[in-house]
């Protein structure tokens, strides 16, 4: 007897996969977008992540990227759980107070309007 297999829950996604799926939307719309990654260089002998330098901005947007409009884009991205830290909140104030976009993503649904705002179609 074969064992039931469930379809995978969305909403249990982890946010690498919601990342990499909005990502490739956006990119194939023809946005110039990229991955930030801000977690830092994973040491083994002292078993932690080292900062990436003294220039990196706690709370930047997990993707960046720049408007055809020459607008800046900044995606946070979290899971259906998922919350903002302090850090990330303030990043957002200030993209939104220097006039450009900031989108908190929980699938790909949260970005489809963008495309549709500058016509740019997958």
């Amino acid at each position: 007897m074969r064992k039931k297999v469930s379809p995978p829950n969305r909403d249990a996604r982890k946010e690498s996969a919601i990342q990499k799926e909005i990502l490739t939307f956006l990119s194939l719309c023809g946005f110039f977008v990229f991955r930030v990654n801000t977690t830092g260089v994973y040491d083994p002998v002292r078993k932690v992540f080292r900062r990436l330098g003294g220039f990196n901005m706690k709370g930047v947007a997990d993707i960046i990227g720049v408007l055809p409009n020459g607008q800046f884009l900044a995606v946070e991205v979290k899971t259906a759980t998922g919350r903002q830290s302090l850090e990330q909140r303030i990043f957002e104030k200030n993209v939104k107070a220097n006039h450009g976009i900031y989108i908190l993503a929980r699938s790909i649904d949260d970005v489809r309007w963008i495309a549709n705002e500058f016509n740019q179609a997958a």
